[in-house]
């Protein structure tokens, strides 16, 4: 499975390949949240756990965490999410409780404290990565890295990560559950075969998806994919609530990661067309949106030359402004080939999005490079999979 299955089609620079592979074990790829300041309090309301976790994923670690502490996953909060096969620092946040010591395979436990509030999407200040290039050509590993170093700059593609990198059907089923085909996200979500040892069985599931017979065929680990079974064993047409057995930042994930495709093709066309900025573009300069004209396009060229601001586009939503000009020709063509319209997403379950601008770019920060390893930092919402693909110019997902 390449890239282009996630809307993923063009690159920034004019590099060689130079091969390569990430996570052959999974130390080479480590990522750190940071913060700028957490101020910590003796009688605080919210017990962080700072956790060292191993090949785990982000919402199988938040349940067995909140099982671990006696509370529903709902009221664990986060940052951000991180890859599963990863060795990965990150903070979880349990209002209400008292620290009490727990045991999972894989998990440190480094700190506890407490603060007077949780931990909210996006409130750290940036992620570090260590991750290591197995298999490439180091000469021109080398001169790539020096080269995407020089401008700091990487397209600001939403990662495999976003998608599923061994199975890609997080925006398939969110696609569906936006047109309001609840069936087809359920089959999608227990049956859509990956590159791993369940492909059979969710092969089988998909070509009949009998419920009775998946539950049969699958094992234990696939908890979430038995409890939709489960559902569909007692109540044969109940597909939406089949999809309410799945815990709710999962479901708003599946709407993220159908959000995060149409960005995907939508970044893809605008670097066949021009990677400065463009009358009609949507500029985001700090906290301000300009609209780029014939008046300021000089100017606000010239910032994002010195590394200040970036064009945006659209990540859909029922609130979101669409770019003009050829910009905006590009969002709505996108728009008009899904067959979407920003109103399908006022969506039922809690679901709805306003949808946002995204930045084009994606700068990075304290780039290192050492014995095929790449150290660098990312804003939150960064995948460091944007900066490796541009290094690596390799389109295999599971590379990566």
């Amino acid at each position: 499975m390449d890239f282009s299955e996630i809307g993923v089609f063009g690159y920034y620079f004019d590099l060689k390949p130079s091969g390569g592979k990430l996570r052959k074990e999974s130390e080479d790829f480590y990522v750190e949240e940071q913060f700028d300041s957490l101020s910590k309090k003796e009688d605080g309301k919210v017990l962080i756990l700072k956790l060292k976790a191993k090949n785990w994923e982000h919402n199988r670690l938040l349940r067995f965490v909140a099982r671990s502490n006696r509370v529903s996953p709902k009221r664990v909060y986060f940052a951000g999410t991180k890859d599963r096969r990863s060795v990965k620092v990150q903070y979880l946040s349990i209002p209400g409780i008292k620290y009490r010591d727990f045991h999972l395979d894989d998990v440190e436990i480094l700190e506890h404290f407490y603060l007077d509030s949780p931990l909210t999407i996006g409130s750290h200040s940036q992620n570090l990565f260590v991750i290591k290039v197995s298999d490439s050509d180091p000469e021109t590993l080398l001169t790539n890295c020096r080269e995407i170093s020089s401008e700091g700059i990487v397209p600001n593609y939403y990662g495999p990560q976003r998608f599923g990198n061994i199975r890609p059907v997080t925006h398939l089923v969110g696609r569906e559950i936006v047109k309001g085909r609840y069936e087809e996200a359920v089959r999608l979500f227990v049956g859509y075969p990956g590159e791993d040892r369940f492909a059979d069985i969710r092969r089988e599931y998909y070509n009949n998806p009998d419920p009775l017979k998946g539950l049969e065929n699958f094992p234990e680990t696939l908890d979430l994919e038995r409890k939709i079974m489960e559902h569909l064993s007692r109540e044969r047409e109940d597909y939406s609530g089949a999809i309410k057995q799945l815990p709710e930042n999962l479901v708003s994930m599946f709407i993220h990661a159908y959000q995060g495709y149409i960005f995907n093709r939508i970044l893809s066309k605008r670097l066949e067309i021009n990677k400065s900025l463009i009358p009609g573009d949507i500029f985001r300069l700090d906290d301000e949106f300009v609209k780029v004209n014939i008046l300021n396009l000089e100017k606000l060229n010239s910032s994002l030359k010195r590394g200040e601001g970036s064009p945006t586009g659209l990540v859909i939503g029922h609130g979101t402004e669409i770019a003009g000009g050829k910009m905006g020709e590009i969002e709505n063509g996108i728009l008009e080939q899904e067959g979407l319209k920003s109103i399908d997403f006022k969506l039922p379950f809690g679901l709805s999005s306003k949808g946002e601008r995204r930045n084009l770019y994606l700068r990075f920060n304290d780039f290192e490079f050492f014995d095929s390893t790449l150290k660098f930092s990312l804003p939150p919402g960064g995948y460091a999979t944007s900066v490796l693909r541009e290094v690596m110019r390799v389109d295999e997902m599971a590379n990566y």
